[in-house]
């Protein structure tokens, strides 16, 4: 039944005036919850005067309304854990969902006749920003949405294209396909080699096999100074502003990316394509075994999530650093860049300060099994130094036992530190102060073995920098120790490179438990996890 179509001009007449306003607020919910959004509010908005204030005006809607039509539509368990709500204005969220996913319909219904370029032009104007919120937020609701709407293809889209802009997106596009892989294991398509016998293709494979790659992306990102001694305000005296010389940077520090880290991601994404591309995995790799999928869940974001954000506040501090310095020298104001001050809502719990650590160092403590690659380039056949063949360059998959050990052995009495460098039992519960630590090292040792025999590690996480994980592994009947260096990629494990620029290639590790769902359909059983939480 329409209840409404009279204009505005009319209001007067229309007969929904006459009912009382919990009924009209009842037909309004309804509207906003099973009516085709926007245009369904809207167009109950102009019938009258009332009901447009109703709609966009009267207190009940952030308090009710809106937060009812976004949990209908997207989910909302992160918003609320994060504290986030309480500084959120529902309806601009939801609109700017609603609207990201429609210039994603558009893309993607247009993109196969669109020539190279102009393809590139559209992507760009595709919300990232809100895309990554929506995977990293997700419980249930959201990656359905996402994958309806394409966005798996499209940032396949912008990885296979992304060399036509310097490869601009891939600090986004990167982490997302890792992550959207888990649901669409097709996505892998969008990094094979065309040229046989190679499965990943040069672009990929250039970043597990080719240090010097890295600057690819890095260049696009800016660094990680979050933890620096320097004080952004303490140096205001002083002549020369120690921030300056970066201000003629490149990087554009309002540019959103996600702290999951891309070149990590891009490790992951070369083993996935290796398993859903490789013709006879069973037969070139000893031992093998299959690698699973990861079910999403919000709650394993949220130090991805304190991580982006101390990063926002950093940058958001370094803006104001540099134009009380340009304020004092120039007497005028700085020219504004259209950003608003950041509040620190976590300010009460030491987030973001220089005494406390985002960390999920806890994590490490396990039974965890993966796999490494190497190239041997001398043994290349066709002198592509960073070709991969579609044999012989696994060495079987790894088992290891991980724990945590206090962080220096002459002080394992001193209760101080030994509890700064225990695995967490003790954590705090509320949000944020559980993903926090006064000590920014984690020591863990373990075993493990390969197809190579059997081997020691020891090693180390670092939480000034975003939780490096670096550690050696030596071999207990040769005595050989190879180093490797890595970081979380929640919720698939651990990824890195092992060796040097010389001899080495990419790792990843998952965390060890029953039940998994085996990749590209193999039926083969594995004791790997589902999940990292």
């Amino acid at each position: 039944m329409r209840l409404w179509s009279a204009p505005l001009a009319h209001h007067n007449q229309t007969p929904l005036l006459a009912l009382p306003k919990e009924l009209l607020l009842k037909i309004i919910s309804n509207v906003a919850l099973y009516d085709a959004y926007p245009s369904s509010l809207i167009q109950l908005s102009i019938t009258c005067r009332h009901l447009y204030y109703l709609i966009h005006k009267d207190p009940w809607r952030q308090a009710t309304l809106w937060p009812r039509a976004f949990s209908a539509r997207f989910d909302t368990s992160a918003i609320y854990r994060r504290q986030l709500y309480r500084q959120l204005d529902w309806q601009s969220a939801l609109e700017r969902r609603c609207r990201a996913l429609e210039t994603c319909r558009q893309v993607a219904a247009t993109a196969a006749t669109q020539q190279p370029r102009d393809l590139v032009d559209q992507l760009s104007k595709i919300d990232w920003e809100i895309i990554w919120d929506m995977i990293t937020e997700h419980d249930e609701l959201n990656i359905p949405q996402l994958l309806n709407h394409q966005v798996h293809l499209l940032a396949g889209a912008a990885f296979q294209l992304g060399s036509l802009r310097d490869r601009e997106a891939y600090p986004v596009v990167l982490p997302i396909l890792s992550l959207l892989v888990n649901y669409d294991f097709s996505i892998s398509r969008f990094f094979t080699s065309d040229i046989s016998p190679h499965i990943v293709s040069h672009e990929l494979s250039q970043f597990a096999y080719d240090f010097e790659a890295d600057a690819l992306i890095t260049k696009h990102m800016s660094p990680r100074l979050f933890h620096s001694q320097i004080t952004l305000h303490e140096d205001d005296d002083d002549d020369d502003d120690p921030f300056m010389n970066d201000s003629k940077s490149t990087i554009d520090t309002t540019i959103f990316y996600p702290s999951q880290d891309p070149l990590t991601a891009a490790f992951h994404l070369f083993f996935t394509t290796i398993f859903a591309c490789h013709p006879a995995p069973y037969e070139a790799i000893p031992k093998c075994s299959p690698i699973p999928l990861f079910p999403i869940h919000s709650a394993m974001f949220d130090v991805e999530y304190l991580r982006r954000y101390e990063r926002q506040l950093f940058h958001a501090s370094l803006r104001e650093s540099r134009d009380k310095w340009h304020d004092k020298h120039y007497k005028t104001p700085a020219p504004s860049n259209g950003n608003q001050a950041l509040e620190n809502i976590y300010s009460d719990t030491g987030f973001a300060s220089s005494t406390h650590f985002v960390s999920e160092a806890y994590l490490i403590e396990g039974e965890w099994m993966g796999y490494y690659s190497f190239l041997d380039v001398d043994e290349d056949d066709d002198g592509n130094d960073i070709a991969t063949a579609a044999s012989d360059w696994f060495d079987g998959p790894m088992r290891l036992t991980l724990r945590i050990v206090p962080l220096d052995d002459e002080d394992e009495e001193d209760e101080q530190v030994q509890q700064a460098s225990s695995s967490m039992i003790s954590r705090p519960t509320g949000f944020p102060s559980c993903h926090l630590r006064t000590c920014p090292l984690t020591r863990f040792e373990g075993i493990g073995a390969d197809n190579l025999g059997g081997f020691h590690v020891t090693g180390l996480i670092d939480d000034s920098e975003d939780g490096q994980v670096t550690w050696e592994k030596t071999y207990i009947d040769s005595g050989e120790t190879w180093e490797y260096a890595g970081r979380f990629l929640l919720p698939m494990g651990l990824c890195g490179r092992w060796g040097d620029e010389q001899y080495g290639g990419p790792w990843w590790m998952w965390k060890v438990q029953p039940s998994i769902q085996p990749a590209n359909g193999l039926e083969k059983s594995s004791s790997s996890s589902s999940s990292l939480s």
